[in-house]
């Protein structure tokens, strides 16, 4: 008897945290906007396609942005990005690090592929981030840009402006285009 009742528990408290709300941040957007604009949004898509070395964000003009924070040996390393340099920030000590980070986007059709990586200069060594969203171009409140979707919701970056050499998106992250 105490089996029975411990195991309905058991099955009601795992029904009851599996059927939560989720709070997943979803973008709803106009599919038939996206028919309209197929032919501009594939254009940009082949523009964007290929690797984009990160510069930074934009931040009261000057690039720079902050990729991490982590405790080693109780001390604070914060890794920043600055004009595409890449700093290890450790109490009152800035190096320069070996590598930099490296954006792949493919957008065959409108889905497509996006990674970030760490690509060392002197070394043959590639780190890839664990936790890759997945990009979609899409037209959204009157502009183009990219959706990614990841493991806890869903974002729109705006494009602000894309050529052949450098892109800059909505929230001021920019990137140059590697050959």
């Amino acid at each position: 008897m105490k089996t029975k009742f411990l195991t309905i528990l058991f099955i009601l408290l795992i029904s009851h945290s599996y059927s939560q709300e989720n709070d997943f941040n979803e973008i709803k957007y106009d599919y038939k906007l996206q028919k309209e604009y197929k032919d501009t949004i594939q254009n940009i898509g082949g523009k964007l396609t290929g690797k984009w070395k990160y510069l930074g964000k934009n931040t009261n003009g000057k690039l720079i942005d902050t990729m991490s924070v982590s405790f080693r040996n109780n001390k604070e390393t914060i890794i920043v990005v600055e004009n595409g340099n890449v700093f290890e920030l450790e109490g009152n000590n800035r190096k320069k690090t070996k590598y930099f980070y490296e954006i792949t986007y493919s957008f065959k059709n409108r889905k497509g592929f996006y990674s970030r990586e760490k690509k060392y200069y002197d070394e043959n060594i590639i780190e890839i981030s664990s936790c890759q969203s997945i990009p979609e171009l899409i037209y959204y409140n009157g502009k183009i840009g990219i959706l990614f979707v990841d493991m806890i919701g869903e974002h729109f970056e705006g494009i602000i402006k894309l050529t052949s050499e450098r892109l800059i998106l909505e929230s001021g992250k920019e990137y140059l285009k590697l050959k």
